[in-house]
């Protein structure tokens, strides 16, 4: 029988192995099928279909606010309330505020209840068996850390830095998504305007070809006179349908800053080109020193800052002595005897000795990210100021420019008057008009682009400084 044991095992053996040939090797080597997840190769798409969370559905305004026209401060505020740009940073203020009470914790107390429930089955030495015993046995423990050298302090700080941080993120998406609103609201501003312009441009296109036409059959103008009109008209017509579409675009962008989905009508006025944006009564250097105060970015590197010499304490006092005090309480009952109640209390002391340099090098990191964080916090100085700077002439720049491009559209329109009516007389050629025709398309396009790029400026000084200009507070 002994010989044949290792017989058995022989056959066993070979089985396995001829059986691992029918796909047991297979199960062997993937038991939990993982492979089945990997496409069939580099060049195929992955085509499995997990279960994902739901997307959300698009938002929408309600049937009365559909036809409403909407003021860039309606659209603004609608903004900050609905699009999740400031919904995600609200909810990360708020884990880190939790992660802040998470830190606090450690002053307190933790007290713990376990129960053991036991029936055990024994047997004597004698060979017979003992009788069946229950028994249950809670269990109170109570622990506290008198004292770490700073340690719980140096956390708690660091949460609270970060919970600054968060906040400061949240400052800056709320200007991002003011911003994008305000960049959106003037571009759909100006393209309606020169949407407008094109329909202008059409109209005197139009009264081209009727002029060249009428002098074309009296004899007047040659059939190239009228081929060039033609022209003209269907570059205008194609200029007009190219704009369409770019407002469509642009209305898609506003509604998308807004939170809303981009196929959302939203109504707004129209450009008036008459009306520049007020300029900032405050000198560039006064703007910049109220964005030392006020710029989100530059308020968020300084809580780096707080971080990093945070995290630089704990790190340091990872490395020292703690004290703590435990004590617990148990009250047993089992079987037949008497229940009985036990408890401890004492004290631990623990010194760290040697951890294979591991605080060594935790304090140096943390050191090493201060200098980081500090470094960081000079060149966000150095960034906002100069963003300010720019943003402020960039401004003033537009501003200056807005007399002339004014002047200079007055002027085409009245070129193109005085032109189309020496053209009817026989003293101009289609040319000329055509020429004062697109010179004044070009004037139209040039005050509409200064006023837009006046309106974004603004909106880029005010993101930069951190609050509105003129104002004394964040």
């Amino acid at each position: 029988m002994r010989h044949g044991i290792p017989f058995i095992f022989s056959l066993a053996w070979l089985g396995l192995c001829v059986t691992a040939h029918a796909g047991i090797g297979a199960w062997v080597e993937d038991p939990f099928a993982t492979g089945d997840e990997v496409g069939s190769g580099p060049a195929r798409l992955w085509e499995h279909h997990p279960q994902l969370p739901a997307l959300p559905a698009a938002a929408s305004l309600p049937a009365q606010e559909q036809g409403q026209i909407w003021s860039l401060a309606q659209l603004s505020n609608y903004a900050l309330e609905h699009n999740p740009q400031t919904a995600a940073a609200w909810a990360g203020l708020k884990a880190q505020a939790a992660a802040l009470g998470m830190a606090e914790s450690a002053w307190l107390p933790t007290l713990s209840l376990n129960t053991n429930i036991t029936r055990r089955q024994a047997a004597s030495t004698a060979g017979f068996t003992v009788p069946a015993r229950n028994s249950v046995n809670p269990n109170l423990s109570l622990s506290y850390t008198l004292w770490d050298f700073g340690l719980r302090a140096a956390k708690v700080d660091a949460a609270r830095a970060q919970t600054w941080v968060a906040g400061y993120t949240q400052n800056q998406n709320i200007q991002q998504v003011a911003f994008a609103v305000a960049q959106s609201y003037y571009q759909l501003l100006g393209n309606q305007a020169l949407l407008e312009a094109d329909r202008k441009t059409l109209a005197e296109s139009r009264n081209n070809l009727d002029a060249a036409e009428l002098l074309y059959h009296a004899g007047q103008a040659t059939i190239g006179a009228l081929y060039q009109a033609r022209a003209s008209l269907a570059q205008a017509q194609s200029a007009l349908a190219a704009q369409e579409q770019t407002v469509a675009a642009s209305r898609g962008a506003l509604a998308n800053a807004c939170g809303l989905g981009p196929d959302t009508l939203l109504r707004i006025a129209p450009l008036d080109d008459t009306r520049t944006p007020p300029a900032p009564g405050q000198a560039a250097e006064d703007l910049m020193r109220a964005a030392l105060r006020a710029n989100p970015a530059l308020q968020e590197a300084r809580a780096q800052v707080a971080v990093a010499q945070a995290n630089l304490r704990s790190a340091q006092a990872s490395g020292l002595p703690s004290l703590g005090v435990s004590s617990n309480y148990g009250y047993l009952v089992q079987g037949v005897f008497s229940p009985a109640d036990t408890w401890t209390i004492g004290f631990t002391l623990t010194v760290p000795i040697f951890n294979g340099y591991n605080t060594h090098y935790q304090i140096r990191q943390a050191r090493a990210q201060e200098e980081q964080a500090r470094a960081n916090l000079a060149n966000s100085r150095n960034m906002a100021m100069l963003a300010v700077w720019q943003d402020y002439h960039s401004f003033r720049g537009a501003l200056a420019a807005y007399p002339g491009a004014s002047s200079g559209l007055e002027n085409a329109r009245k070129a193109l008057e005085v032109v189309q009516a020496q053209y009817k007389v026989g003293q101009a050629t289609i040319q000329d008009v055509l020429q004062a025709e697109a010179a004044l398309a070009q004037a139209r396009n040039t005050l509409i682009q200064n006023l837009v790029t006046s309106y974004v400026a603004l909106a880029q000084l005010t993101q930069a400084v951190g609050m509105p200009l003129g104002a004394t507070k964040p």
